[in-house]
């Protein structure tokens, strides 16, 4: 599979598969493509963890795949709905956490399921589980604004509406730095405090930032 990813900072993703080869992308996010491709869908991982993932993750319920049935080279382009980058991500081995609608697309080898995540992450907005990818292949994720990567230097805070992805190492609990009251009263939402190792992925615009804004122009 070659890629490219164009149009920075509102990136699309331009896909060739050889004779075939798969990508599996999120339903939505096709632009175009050679007419000799085929979509199908399925669960991902069966039904239950698709039920799973569209009832506690957040997700949706289907995956498309998109199929080479060919014997040359076809090619196809992905988007998203918010304007933003992409980035392409080499599934770690002990996988990783992400947000819900961050996902793109992602290649054979690759599983989706959920993961507890505690009480603390349902404070923060989170949900009490989280999507977890793991297995071995690339990933594809979105975000709204730019997207940025940081090692955590032992601990990180971040307003959750922000906060894209973050491996398992990492442990996540919420920061009141003014009490719940207080930290509402501000217009601020909650945040995340993450600790201990691992990459954390954060956008620099939030869809949340972006609703108090326009309510507030809207009084």
């Amino acid at each position: 599979m070659l890629y490219k990813i164009r149009h920075y900072p509102n990136s699309v993703l331009a896909v060739t598969l050889k004779p075939k080869e798969r990508l599996y992308i999120n339903p939505g996010s096709l632009i175009s493509m050679d007419g000799g491709l085929i979509i199908s869908r399925l669960c991902g991982g069966g039904w239950l963890r698709a039920l799973a993932r569209f009832l506690l993750g957040k997700e949706n319920l289907m995956v498309n795949v998109i199929h080479n049935p060919t014997d040359q080279p076809l090619s196809f382009t992905l988007g998203k709905a918010l304007p933003g980058n992409l980035t392409r991500l080499e599934l770690p081995k002990n996988g990783i956490f992400i947000s819900p609608g961050v996902h793109v697309a992602h290649t054979n080898g690759v599983n989706m399921g959920v993961h507890w995540l505690g009480f603390s992450s349902w404070w923060a907005g989170q949900g009490l589980f989280g999507l977890k990818l793991q297995g071995k292949g690339r990933v594809f994720l979105s975000s709204y604004g730019t997207l940025n990567q940081l090692s955590c230097p032992q601990s990180f805070v971040v307003e959750h509406s922000h906060l894209l992805a973050f491996q398992p190492k990492l442990k996540l609990k919420v920061n009141f730095p003014r009490g719940i009251i207080g930290d509402l009263q501000s217009g601020r939402g909650l945040s995340s405090r993450l600790q201990g190792t691992g990459n954390i992925y954060w956008q620099s615009r939030s869809l949340s930032s972006l609703g108090r804004f326009i309510r507030l122009r809207l009084r």
